[in-house]
């Protein structure tokens, strides 16, 4: 069980922060001032507070958290950590220059843009070993308010520079899904498709999934493994499920991301549905 390591930067509200701004790579006031954009807080979902764009200097600590992320991950006995990269939040914002317009040596380029992200990847290596830290990212992701002109060649980049880790995986996003609504029906898995031929290691793939086509990209070589979401959360015995070729129970998105067990943990297992 590995666990994911996420910092969401402007995406967070002052309740979340202990009243702190929240903070990013560069101050974009249309963000928080998108009333699309709802972040989860303890009073329910609000839009994100102002942020500010963190200090050369404030990163390196940053870098740190996550090192210190890693070795309490370790201690409370996980196998490993994932770094979340992705779906916007603060590597994402590092990464995408739709949201990076720094002009130090974390911004601009491609490769000053992905420094942040392996830098961190450097610390999680350091307290877990080369095989138990991961990466997700979101190839082409546009969620909350995401954007980059090369996507294609930011993301090539990111991926050729983590094969010098020798990760335990690669956790690919679709840009078919935007958050957890799929907004290109049909789309083949293609950040996994392009990816796989730079990626030299183990790449699993996610967003949009369903039984059939998981074994489609699997059975192409495109990936070693999908993640299921939308679909665990309404199955808790998914892999059963599958496996028996039964039906699956239908989701209900109002309550992914909410305040409570519903949604979470009412959802019946194939024996309990069928008994009905």
């Amino acid at each position: 069980m590995f666990s994911q390591l996420w910092h969401t930067g402007r995406s967070s509200n002052v309740e979340t922060t202990g009243g702190s701004t929240p903070v990013t790579a560069s101050v974009n006031p249309e963000y928080w001032g998108d009333t699309s954009h709802l972040v989860s807080a303890p009073s329910g979902w609000v839009q994100p507070s102002p942020h500010r764009a963190l200090e050369t200097a404030e990163i390196k600590a940053i870098v740190e958290d996550y090192r210190m992320a890693a070795e309490r991950a370790k201690a409370a006995g996980f196998d490993g950590v994932e770094l979340h990269s992705g779906n916007g939040y603060l590597m994402d914002q590092f990464l995408q220059d739709g949201s990076n317009k720094r002009t130090d040596e974390y911004g601009g380029s491609i490769e000053n843009r992905s420094r942040f992200l392996l830098e961190v990847v450097e610390a999680l290596v350091s307290v877990w070993g080369r095989e138990h830290v991961a990466v997700r990212i979101a190839p082409s992701g546009s969620w909350n308010g995401m954007s980059d002109s090369n996507p294609q060649a930011l993301f090539a980049y990111v991926a050729e520079e983590l094969n010098k880790f020798g990760l335990a995986y690669l956790h690919i996003i679709e840009p078919r899904v935007k958050g957890n609504i799929v907004i290109a029906e049909g789309q083949a898995p293609v950040a996994a498709e392009k990816l796989r031929k730079i990626f030299k290691g183990r790449i699993i793939a996610a967003g949009g999934f369903e039984p059939d086509t998981a074994e489609a990209v699997i059975a192409k070589g495109d990936a070693d493994a999908v993640a299921f979401g939308r679909h665990f959360v309404a199955n808790p015995d998914l892999p059963k499920r599958i496996k028996l070729g039964a039906p699956l129970n239908p989701y209900d998105r109002n309550t992914f991301y909410t305040f409570d067990a519903r949604g979470y943990i009412d959802y019946p297992f194939h024996e309990e549905h069928a008994a009905v």
